[in-house]
């Protein structure tokens, strides 16, 4: 439990008309009944400084992370009192390139974009602190382009490794409108790592990573899809690939369909959808489904009726939450315009595991003249 968790953010962009500070801090006090307390203060000053122009980026960034813990029931060898501090750098640029390309008698924009990430930062013990909220980052294109390889504020890994990738877009010569992008990106490190999340664990010892890699894009205004693939070089094996498409030809009217598979680990289908039923009625559902384990791992069934002045929901959720433990949630909710809200409100669930949902009911910072607003695919009954 954080028994408080207080947050501290401080920022002063354009300094000294060089580059952006900043100063995110943190103090929680954690508790729990059988296992190390303590209390944690973090802070990470860092300043920034960008150029960027019309056909690059340039964006040195320097800080230190200082971590100090106050420690409760430690395990024997531990001290009560511990602080860490590690400076930090990193540099990320890239080119952007653009042509005019013809197809099929159509004009579009081709860009081609290298980028290169490094990052370096010494090690510094960090063996004795206890792991409270911390964890290994999953590998993936975002977390390539970060200098922290954990998520949390227990552990600062040690790096001297330089990412590079590259992408491609395919856009509309009048319009803008990206249909099409392609990335391809690897990091590559120059030195071992040490810091851990225990003694247990299994340190990285060579020198460059799993090749990630995507493509995206619409095939039409109604349909489009996003795959991507990491491949294990040093293996010659597929480590993890993902496929979905979706088709959504209006508001409120969205299928989506989605395989994810990761070696040893899952092969899933999802299914996921929101469609008009009847007039002023729209149905909602989820289906993911794990075809390594042979159950359904969430399914999502739900209703929404429109009444152009208030809105009712109902919707079902059952989760498998272990191997032999499932859950089972009904949401009720009734909207009255913008006056109130009563009952349990699944919109969120809904935005999170329907991709592409949208409520029936615009919000007051949504709405734009009747002329320039989305038509649903019933007229409101009032």
């Amino acid at each position: 439990h954080r028994v408080p968790q207080l947050t501290f953010g401080a920022s002063r962009n354009d300094l000294g008309g060089v580059g952006d500070f900043a100063m995110p801090a943190e103090y929680v006090r954690f508790a729990h009944a059988t296992q190390v307390e303590g209390q944690r203060f973090i802070m990470n000053p860092t300043f920034t400084a960008p150029r960027v122009a019309p056909g690059y980026f340039f964006t040195p960034k320097a800080g230190v992370r200082y971590g100090g813990y106050n420690l409760q029931h430690a395990s024997a060898g531990t001290p009560d009192k511990q602080s860490v501090t590690i400076p930090w750098f990193s540099v990320d640029g890239g080119l952007i390139f653009e042509r005019n390309l013809a197809i099929a008698g159509q004009s579009f924009a081709q860009t081609l974009e290298p980028r290169l990430f490094y990052v370096r930062v010494p090690y510094r013990d960090q063996s004795r602190i206890p792991l409270f909220d911390t964890g290994l980052a999953d590998f993936n294109y975002a977390q390539i382009f970060t200098e922290n390889r954990f998520a949390g504020s227990d552990r600062f890994g040690d790096a001297n490794q330089l990412t590079s990738a590259a992408t491609t877009r395919l856009l509309g010569a009048s319009s803008g409108q990206e249909l099409l992008r392609a990335t391809v990106g690897q990091r590559f490190y120059f030195r071992n790592e040490e810091v851990s999340l225990s003694p247990a664990s299994v340190l990285r010892n060579y020198n460059s990573s799993d090749l990630l890699a995507s493509v995206a894009g619409r095939i039409s205004q109604q349909w489009s899809f996003d795959t991507a693939y990491q491949y294990n070089g040093r293996l010659s094996q597929t480590e993890r690939f993902n496929a979905s498409m979706r088709y959504s030809p209006e508001l409120a009217k969205v299928v989506n369909l989605g395989y994810r598979f990761t070696r040893d680990a899952l092969r899933q289908i999802d299914i996921s959808g929101q469609w008009p039923v009847q007039t002023g009625w729209y149905g909602i559902g989820r289906y993911n489904y794990s075809l390594r384990d042979g159950r359904l791992l969430e399914g999502i069934g739900g209703l929404e009726y429109n009444a152009g002045c208030w809105i009712f929901r109902v919707v079902a959720q059952r989760l498998q939450a272990a191997t032999q433990i499932a859950s089972t949630t009904v949401f009720v909710q009734l909207e009255l315009g913008d006056f109130a809200r009563l009952g349990s409100d699944p919109r969120e669930l809904l935005k999170r595991t329907v991709p592409g949902y949208t409520s029936t009911h615009l919000r007051p910072e949504q709405r734009v003249p009747s002329s320039l607003q989305p038509k649903l695919p019933f007229e409101q009954v009032y």
